[in-house]
């Protein structure tokens, strides 16, 4: 029998899937697939920066004003603020600057389904408002049940800061403008009401979780370290001390002093043995209609009301004003940062779909009503 030799003898002596092997050397990707990865990162870079100029674009439009006179004002200002537009005559110089305290007031951005009122953001949407010249009044819309002590503090002080500065303040409360919120509005010249706002809660409320139960019932036991015998007062794995007990009611009655203190220089129709005595200052709420009975805010009526009310005060003509707000513009750095972030990505969380109790975390004093 002849020996057969050679690649195609080989090859006639194989199966399909053999002959395939024989004879084939493997090619590399080379140059091609180089080629095509720099072309799809370039590609990627290039709808990068155009999404950041569409973004950019998107945040200085508004209507009645140009981009350019956007830019102007941002970078005038130099606060991550853009003006835009609001209602009424776009070439007026006499501007009310519109400051919305929407959500639960707190101290940092929020996220989720329930809207925060970051109070560094209000601060400086404020602290514009001082400083532009051609701002004759401030008009607080509060839509809020309150939120953390600081945070709520920290607008209070800045809205008198505002009324320093020689600008009115009026204050419109909606939906609801509840002890955080009355907190602040406080502050205003004026406070009006929708009939049927909630308001009121004028109080302090912290709480914490105690867990020590439960864990006694599955064998589980901590070991705290402290340097001092109040450092775990809020501890909840253990029961609380009555010396502990009567430390934080301390804490939360010297809040409810500076609430009250703050209640009774804000309003010449209460005072403080008024709010403290009656059930202005048990932590209740009320309707619009009967805090206008209690002194506790000046008139009831509609967003349109607390503008005509506005321009009576600051005596400007109902023909000749444009009313103005604020809003934060993100930087490139920002939106780059965004893009790249893990977070990026659509998600729903359930607990704060709850609402604003879902926010509050243990342990820390809040001006809210009861949940």
């Amino acid at each position: 029998m002849t020996e057969m030799s050679g690649n195609g003898e080989a090859a006639r002596q194989a199966g399909p899937d053999e002959t395939r092997k024989i004879g084939t050397k493997k090619k590399g990707c080379g140059r091609g697939c180089l080629i095509a990865l720099i072309i799809g990162v370039a590609a990627l870079c290039a709808c990068m920066v155009i999404g950041g100029l569409l973004l950019l674009v998107a945040s200085f439009a508004e209507d009645g004003g140009g981009i350019g006179g956007k830019l102007k004002s941002f970078s005038s200002a130099n606060d991550g603020l853009v003006e835009k537009f609001v209602e009424g005559d776009s070439s007026s110089s006499n501007k009310i600057a519109l400051v919305e305290i929407r959500g639960m007031i707190t101290g940092a951005d929020g996220g989720g389904l329930w809207d925060v009122a970051d109070s560094s953001l209000i601060v400086r949407q404020l602290v514009r408002a001082q400083n532009d010249p051609n701002v004759k009044a401030v008009l607080l819309y509060l839509d809020t049940p309150g939120g953390e002590v600081t945070a709520a503090d920290n607008i209070y002080e800045e809205v008198l800061n505002t009324r320093d500065s020689g600008k009115v303040v009026v204050s419109y409360m909606n939906t609801v403008a509840a002890s955080g919120g009355y907190y602040v509005a406080v502050a205003s010249d004026f406070i009006m009401a929708h009939r049927l706002c909630i308001t009121g809660s004028i109080g302090v409320i912290m709480q914490a979780y105690n867990y020590h139960g439960l864990l006694g019932k599955i064998g589980v036991h901590t070991e705290t370290y402290k340097s001092g015998k109040m450092k775990d007062m809020l501890d909840g794995s253990r029961p609380r001390t009555e010396e502990e007990k009567v430390l934080a009611q301390k804490v939360i009655d010297q809040i409810y002093a500076e609430f009250v203190r703050i209640v009774d220089e804000g309003r010449e129709q209460l005072t403080a043995e008024q709010i403290r005595g009656t059930e202005i200052g048990d932590g209740r709420i009320f309707l619009g209609a009967e805090a206008l009975e209690l002194g506790m805010v000046d008139a009831v009526g509609f967003y349109d009301e607390a503008i005509d009310k506005t321009l009576e005060i600051a005596k400007i003509s109902p023909d000749d004003y444009k009313i103005v707000t604020y809003k934060k513009v993100m930087s490139f750095s920002e939106i780059f940062a965004n893009m790249r972030s893990p977070e990026n990505k659509i998600s729903i969380d359930f607990g704060k779909a709850r609402g604003w109790d879902s926010l509050v975390e243990p342990g820390r004093p809040y001006f809210l009503p009861s949940r």
